[in-house]
């Protein structure tokens, strides 16, 4: 009794059982399988890992290790193939399905030259387009001192002096804001505002214009409108998104490939309400 509660015993009966279980769901009359050859190429490869790793190559024990170790991994890999382990297995599935898709990825992997590039810049324009940049500076009115802000907007406009921080209405944001894109602006002070900011005359002070907060007197300053930047200054950014866009369209061209050499049927479920 005591010999049954020692944890080696119950290893070697695990493996027994596994092992007559193989027996019983393998093929007999393949014998292929049982010869396994560790190549020369393979015992190169555990070297130069080792070395990689451990900054210095394997001694004679060690690369023995190594080799037994592989040899073991691949023992143990047969025998779970054989035993169905890897069926139903949705770790496993992904994992080969990712495996498919960098064989996709190396098939489609070479270096775009500039011809390639100045192409997909010019038919993803969008993707790349800057936004227009806007320096300039605000007084802040609430809504009901529209009055307000027509006196001070005509006191500015004649050239009059004043601390434009302290002639407007309290608000928590800056009173000038440097070369701001339309995104930030829009985050802050709606589309609105954006719109109406940049079709203002620069160099002056115009407005009101509303924002969700009130009114605001605006002095336009520096306006940079949009652009496409040039391939030489953005080269990088768009080699990457050409690279993820050939990977992509080679995936979907060769997976609808692969998909029509099957019969799809889905059977309908019980949970899904018609």
């Amino acid at each position: 009794m005591k010999l049954l509660r020692e944890p080696l015993v119950h290893f070697l009966l695990l493996g027994a059982g596994i092992f007559l279980l193989f027996r019983i769901v393998a093929d007999p009359t393949n014998t292929s399988k049982d010869r396994i050859v560790v190549t020369a190429g393979q015992v190169d490869h555990l070297v130069t890992v080792f070395s990689k790793t451990r900054q210095r190559p394997p001694t004679r024990e060690e690369l023995r290790g190594l080799i037994d170790n592989y040899i073991l991994e691949e023992v143990l890999y047969r025998q779970a193939l054989a035993l169905g382990l890897d069926q139903d297995d949705t770790i496993i599935r992904r994992r080969l399905k990712q495996k498919m898709e960098f064989l996709v990825d190396d098939f489609a992997a070479r270096e775009p030259s500039d011809a390639d590039l100045q192409e997909f810049l010019d038919e993803n324009r969008d993707a790349f387009r800057e936004d227009a940049r806007v320096t300039f500076e605000h007084v802040y009115f609430k809504n009901t001192a529209s009055g307000k802000a027509a006196q001070v907007l005509a006191m500015l406009q004649e050239g009059t002096a004043l601390d434009v921080d302290a002639v407007g209405d309290r608000l928590l944001l800056p009173s000038r804001f440097d070369s701001s894109t339309e995104t930030e602006i829009s985050s802050l002070f709606g589309e609105e505002f954006k719109a109406d900011l940049l079709a203002q005359v620069s160099g002056q002070w115009t407005g009101p214009i509303q924002s969700p907060y009130g009114l605001h007197l605006v002095n336009v300053g520096q306006h940079i409108a949009r652009r496409i930047p040039e391939l030489s200054e953005i080269r990088e950014a768009v080699k990457r998104d050409w690279r993820y866009d050939r990977r992509r369209t080679a995936q979907q061209a060769l997976f609808a490939q692969l998909r029509s050499q099957y019969t799809v049927i889905v059977e309908p479920s019980v949970e899904v309400v018609p």
